[in-house]
């Protein structure tokens, strides 16, 4: 019997969470914009947020499926306070070296790469084709999107929101709730 996993937010990245958790765990989604009883991708929706609570008895582990990073953040806090633990979501194809320090509540995609030194804080998300290069950092509740590079000795700060198809370059630290859009490199 599998064990059971709520996720936190039913759209689009709750969907492509769920195709890979369902594999180890038995999934169900809290909602706001659902009904309870709608299936999402054959994944029942028996609440909302606020069933944060009532749920914790028989599912005691969460893991936040929101791009929306300060929310994301106050999510897994009231789930800490509830007593909720949080697995990490990681894809097969991720690389992750064991020199690496990852938190808890994260969620790796596709051919995601967490070089030697790297610390990857709580509940990140990094999309398919990150790179996250050697002794750098990534803090809590960051997003990084798909195919974007973090040099050698950068930061990505709390709840910073990385864009698509960019660079980070070594030794850049990137602000607390900073934004970098698509495409642009920061020296």
């Amino acid at each position: 019997m599998k064990e059971k996993l709520l996720l936190v937010g039913a759209g689009g990245l709750g969907r492509v969470v769920s195709e890979h958790a369902g594999k180890t765990y038995e999934c169900a989604f809290l909602d706001d914009g659902k009904p309870s009883g709608t299936l999402v991708c054959g994944v029942p929706v028996i609440g909302t947020v606020k069933d944060l609570e009532k749920f914790y008895s028989e599912y005691d582990k969460l893991v936040v499926t929101i791009g929306n990073n300060p929310l994301r953040e106050r999510i897994y806090q009231q789930a800490a306070r509830i007593g909720y633990t949080f697995p990490n979501i990681i894809l097969s194809s991720v690389y992750i070296s064991p020199y690496a320090q990852i938190g808890q509540g994260c969620i790796f995609l596709n051919n995601a790469v967490i070089q030697n030194g790297t610390k990857v804080g709580n509940g990140v998300i990094l999309n398919p084709g990150v790179e996250i290069h050697h002794d750098s950092e990534v803090q809590d509740y960051a997003l990084i999107y798909t195919n974007t590079v973090v040099r050698s000795l950068a930061v990505v700060g709390k709840r910073a929101h990385i864009g698509s198809t960019l660079t980070i370059s070594n030794e850049v630290k990137v602000p607390d709730d900073g934004v970098v859009e698509n495409g642009h490199t920061l020296l």
